[in-house]
């Protein structure tokens, strides 16, 4: 993908404009992909202005994975950032019009909701869990920026019979792959899926933010999601 915003000079009229990726492009080297799913962008450095007087609020944006079309980060972070001067009469104004635009864009509809604290990831709650493995320290390259992104890899299963260094080895074998978070985790978990043979199979890419932005997404073989958005300490 050809860099559109980076490096250049954004003006106001630019940064309005949102910028879609396909899917179906993404997914061209898969030879067939089904899952349930969502991508959670929490967006930590939303403003407007409130009756005149600015407003910051840490927003969270769930795509549903089957939508046609996804948004491109860096003119998602634009979009968001050409709100810093507007006004509205109340936040509920602001975020039906953000999901609008967004929903259009997708070609479905997203959910965007407003965040006053963040669950963290509850061990406890989970360790006992059969089939749950947690991938410390993934790397991948991004392929607009050749920069490193960096986060940690959840895996759910209905089985506790995964092949641990076969999995992590796969992970680790990834660090050098140009792909957006999306593509990594549908890479992952479509690898678990056909290597294992698994009924019930999660995964949850938890990335670490770049420019006020992190994208987490889950890929799931079951509708009802294992996972919900937590947040990392190192988010």
């Amino acid at each position: 993908m050809k860099p559109k915003y980076l490096g250049k000079h954004n003006s106001l009229s630019r940064n309005s404009s949102l910028d879609r990726i396909s899917r179906k492009e993404s997914r061209k080297d898969f030879s067939e992909f089904e899952s349930y799913g969502l991508d959670i962008w929490n967006a930590y450095e939303f403003s407007y202005l409130l009756n005149g007087k600015p407003k910051i609020v840490v927003l969270e944006i769930s795509i549903p994975s089957n939508s046609k079309y996804t948004i491109e980060s860096k003119s998602m972070k634009l979009f968001l950032n050409s709100f810093f001067n507007k006004n509205f009469a109340n936040q509920a104004e602001v975020i039906n019009i953000l999901t609008k635009r967004i929903s259009k864009k997708c070609n479905l509809g997203v959910k965007i909701v407003s965040k006053s604290s963040f669950k963290t990831f509850d061990r406890n709650k989970y360790t006992n869990k059969s089939g749950l493995l947690v991938y410390k320290g993934f790397r991948s390259i991004c392929p607009v920026t050749s920069q490193p992104d960096w986060g940690n890899i959840y895996i759910y299963s209905s089985s506790n019979t995964l092949n641990k260094k076969e999995i992590y080895n796969f992970l680790f074998s990834l660090r050098n792959h140009g792909g957006f978070h999306e593509n990594c985790v549908e890479k992952i978990f479509l690898y678990i899926k056909e290597t294992f043979s698994i009924d019930h199979l999660e995964i949850c890419g938890r990335f670490l933010r770049r420019g006020g932005i992190d994208i987490n997404p889950i890929r799931s073989s079951q509708k009802k999601l294992f996972f919900t958005n937590f947040r990392e300490f190192n988010q």
